[in-house]
């Protein structure tokens, strides 16, 4: 009896089941146009996220050239800038500079009427000989300086021809 019992018990639960699967199957297949429309909405959300993702991935690539683009331009300005100031100053320091070698030169000169002068009352004086050493000494000072000034207008020549210059590195970590 017990085996009947146990057989019948089992038949019991094996038609619950079966009573529970067909119904999952009906109300799925009754549900099935519903959850088709969720399954293609979650589907539509799905694309929705991956076009948003690559809309922001452009954008972000365009603010990060722009941001490079900005900073190129601003090293451009400044260094612009700084080069017209720097020219500026070199063509000031070169204009004072030929001005005193101006007057270097006419004092000079003025010197040399005066040591003729002299020369002319006080031949063989030693004050005169002393004065025509420094003359001739200062004269030489001024040829060295104009050859220094040379070379240097030489090397000047060079970077305005196209030589490199060298700026200092820019810290991209701003």
């Amino acid at each position: 009896m017990s085996n009947t019992i146990g057989k019948l018990g089992n038949s019991l639960v094996n038609a619950v089941l079966g009573g529970l699967i067909l119904w999952v199957g009906q109300t799925a297949v009754r549900h099935e146009g519903v959850l088709a429309g969720v399954d293609e909405k979650i589907a539509a959300v799905d694309l929705q996220f991956v076009e948003v993702e690559k809309r922001q991935e452009s954008m972000r690539k365009w603010l990060e050239n722009v941001v490079s683009d900005m900073k190129d331009s601003n090293r451009a300005q400044f260094t612009l800038k700084d080069g017209d100031k720097l020219v500026a100053q070199v063509r000031q320091a070169e204009v004072s500079a030929t001005d005193m070698e101006r007057r270097f030169i006419e004092r000079l000169n003025a010197l040399e009427v005066k040591l003729t002068t002299l020369e002319t009352n006080h031949r063989g004086s030693h004050e005169v000989t002393a004065l025509q050493i420094e003359v001739t000494q200062l004269r030489n000072e001024l040829a060295r300086a104009a050859f220094a000034q040379q070379v240097q207008y030489q090397s000047d020549e060079r970077v305005a021809r196209g030589a490199p210059v060298f700026l200092p590195p820019v810290d991209s970590r701003r």
